[in-house]
């Protein structure tokens, strides 16, 4: 059983800083340099929901692996470690559950009417989501750093 804890934190943790890094440093950057504007927004449209739906999963296991194979032995490597798992988890659900779908509607809401006020008001929400997703890249490299540096299970 603890075999499969270790694999199941080691793969869920790196598959989805991963895909953290990736979308975040390639995927969406690349997108609006080779497509237009609109074509960008609607492929990080699509690729949103899945996005956070990946992290949701990934995340999930991450943390809950982590625990369990730390809960009988809790040092403060260990305690940094979950909690960081845990922010990031409340971010990637803040993100993906609040802050992006809101930002979509007012995004949508600008086609519609015309209306800038709503496009400020997107540009102002997609800000937040970017520095959310920001921190949540760099906290899952720490976790990763401190994985591979500091814990022994």
């Amino acid at each position: 059983m603890l075999l499969i804890l270790k694999s199941l934190y080691l793969y869920a943790v790196s598959l989805w800083v991963g895909a953290l890094f990736f979308f975040t440093a390639v995927g969406a950057p690349l997108a609006f340099k080779v497509l237009s504007k609109e074509e960008a927004g609607k492929y990080t449209g699509a690729v949103f929901p899945r996005y956070f739906g990946l992290g949701y999963i990934l995340g999930l296991l991450s943390l809950v692996s982590f625990y369990l194979l730390t809960k009988d032995n809790m040092t403060l490597i260990s305690s940094v470690n979950l909690f960081l798992l845990l922010i990031m988890n409340l971010l990637n659900f803040l993100n993906g559950f609040f802050i992006v779908p809101r930002a979509g509607i007012l995004k949508a809401e600008f086609y519609r009417s015309n209306d800038r006020s709503f496009y400020d008001r997107f540009l102002k929400l997609h800000a937040v989501s970017m520095a959310l997703n920001g921190i949540t890249v760099v906290l899952g490299l720490m976790v990763i750093g401190i994985t591979s540096l500091y814990l022994t299970f």
